[in-house]
């Protein structure tokens, strides 16, 4: 179905590129889920309704892309390389996450563990070799290149400030547990890793 616009209008190509994508990721948080976290697997694990916000933000898109689509000259609204460039970000973050799911296993959990669970690890392998919080790196360079490959300006950066604001507030909480949890382990996996979110730091 998503790729229905681009057959009928080639000017909507990117529209359907990012509508078979967004299915993608939202599927794939799913099987993900059911793959390796079985014992927490609902509807939520679609991320479908992850929060009032996450609702307004994909609304605020899809308006601004046809708003803009129709009542602004083609040349404008036409796939071009930055559109391109925008779909290969998205489906580099898209992957980077996908890793990330996968290495951690039984790991990884859509809501933050205030508790460490007996079988918890401590994931230093793989792309979590590099950094240290890959499924947050995916999913913030995810949401801004979306907007990016549908050459919508306004949520570019909207989708770029709330992206960065959910997770600079959410990932210093979610390190003070992981230091509670692991102490001198995870201090020393910090200082060697990145997070690959600008601006935000917690060494």
């Amino acid at each position: 179905l998503s790729l229905i616009p681009a057959v009928a209008e080639p000017s909507l190509a990117h529209w359907s590129a990012y509508a078979f994508v967004l299915a993608l990721f939202h599927e794939g948080e799913y099987l993900l889920t059911a793959a390796y976290r079985p014992d927490t697997l609902s509807f939520d694990n679609f991320l479908l309704n992850h929060s009032r916000a996450y609702g307004v933000a994909t609304i605020a898109c899809w308006l601004e892309f046809w708003t803009e689509w129709w009542l602004l000259p083609r040349a404008w609204t036409t796939p071009n390389a930055l559109s391109a460039l925008g779909g290969v970000a998205m489906l580099g973050a898209l992957l980077v996450r996908g890793l990330a799911m996968r290495t951690a296993a039984s790991n990884f959990s859509h809501i933050i563990e205030e508790t460490k669970r007996a079988d918890h690890k401590l994931v230093q392998h793989g792309v979590y070799h590099y950094l240290r919080h890959p499924a947050y790196f995916g999913f913030f360079w995810f949401s801004v290149a979306t907007q990016v490959l549908l050459l919508n300006p306004i949520c570019t950066a909207l989708y770029a400030y709330a992206s960065w604001r959910f997770f600079a507030d959410r990932i210093p909480y979610e390190e003070a547990l992981l230091l509670r949890f692991f102490g001198d382990e995870y201090a020393v996996y910090r200082k060697r890793t990145r997070i690959g979110i600008p601006f935000i730091s917690t060494r």
